[in-house]
């Protein structure tokens, strides 16, 4: 599945533009080999020269339950329509839990990328990116069984074989594919376009973890980061401070918005019992009631195009499953609002990119 040159820079580009808000950080060089430590074991038999693990860039974040760095040793992938298979990557996935079984203990490796003064693990991470946004199939498709169509020709094509990717006991290897780039694309241009507006800070804002049975915030920082687990999950929580604007004719900074949550909903939003299921969370999580601004916004990739009225129904069973007095609720509907926002793809071509390194 690799692809050099300026394919390679698009996935940079798009994993830098991308992760920067998500509050992620990229410590070390970009595009190192560090020496292998257990060569017996992972260097193939037909090499003979000194066998070495590939790193394309190292992101990290400190992790509230945890309290210590994670470290995704990052494999960054950029394909085009047809040219990725589930052999390819079944290939990357072996290659990447070979390296992190290696990096954790290997001081060449830590002297480079393990830049922060705390405890971390290392992990692996698959960063996966359509440059041409021609792929149809969905990237779960290459792990499962498909049964054959009827009429259909050539050899049946096998899944990737889970079993055969050698993860260490103890880590963990994740995949940021095109829909959750596309989906993450989606939200940054979001809060992008809120920040123009003057309804979102350009800084002050944290991504919400809530105390939960098992696991509590170790962390004492304001503002949070984002994990990779909240990433990937149904919806992620973000609280912000109030937003501020510089006002010349006053001479003062002046209100443009109250501090609040936003709620990046990742589901397909087509039933009210949906939506009422996540505001029994919020309600869990102590955010939801009549003061706190909330607002759930829905990119429109699979939603329903009757995803309000389902939030209105929803809303309304709330209420009234808890007694809410009318004041009470009109509070609410005020300040819990649902907003439907434009499905983001970003394009790129290689030959753009291309010229862009010739003329750096």
């Amino acid at each position: 599945m690799a692809e050099n040159g300026p394919r390679e820079e698009i996935a940079k580009i798009v994993s830098q533009r991308l992760l920067q808000f998500f509050k992620w950080n990229q410590y070390g060089p970009y595009d190192q080999d560090f020496s292998c430590r257990k060569a017996d074991k992972h260097k193939p038999a037909s090499k003979d020269q000194s066998h070495t693990h590939p790193v394309d860039v190292v992101f990290g974040y400190r992790d509230p339950y945890l309290n210590k760095i994670i470290y995704l040793n990052t494999d960054l992938k950029s394909y085009g329509e047809g040219s990725i298979n589930p052999r390819s990557i079944e290939t990357a996935l072996i290659s990447l839990a070979k390296t992190i079984e290696c990096a954790e203990k290997s001081s060449a490796w830590q002297d480079k990328y393990a830049l922060a003064p705390s405890d971390f693990e290392v992990r692996g991470l698959l960063f996966v990116y359509n440059h041409d946004n021609k792929q149809q199939k969905e990237f779960i498709d290459f792990f499962e069984y498909k049964k054959r169509e009827k009429g259909q020709k050539g050899p049946q094509i096998k899944p990737v074989e889970l079993t055969k990717i050698p993860v260490p006991k103890g880590k963990q290897i994740h995949m940021i594919e095109p829909v959750l780039i596309n989906y993450l694309m989606s939200i940054t241009a979001d809060v992008n376009e809120l920040i123009v507006h003057n309804q979102f800070p350009k800084k002050d804002y944290s991504f919400y973890y809530p105390e939960l049975t098992f696991h509590k915030v170790l962390s004492s920082e304001k503002y949070l980061p984002a994990t990779i687990e909240l990433l990937a999950s149904p919806f992620m929580i973000i609280k912000h401070d109030a937003v501020y604007e510089y006002d010349r004719v006053e001479g003062k900074e002046l209100k443009t918005y109250d501090e609040g949550y936003i709620v990046y909903y990742n589901r397909p939003a087509n039933d009210d019992n949906e939506f009422l299921y996540l505001l029994d969370l919020l309600s869990k999580y102590q955010i939801l009631n009549a003061k706190n601004k909330i607002r759930i916004r829905v990119p429109q990739t699979k939603a329903s195009s009757s995803a309000q009225s389902f939030f209105q129904k929803a809303l309304k069973k709330y209420v009234h499953e808890w007694g809410y007095d009318e004041c009470l609720a009109n509070q609410l509907s005020q300040n819990v609002e649902l907003s439907l926002i434009p499905h983001c793809r970003e394009f790129y071509t290689s030959e753009n990119i291309g010229w862009k390194d010739s003329n750096a």
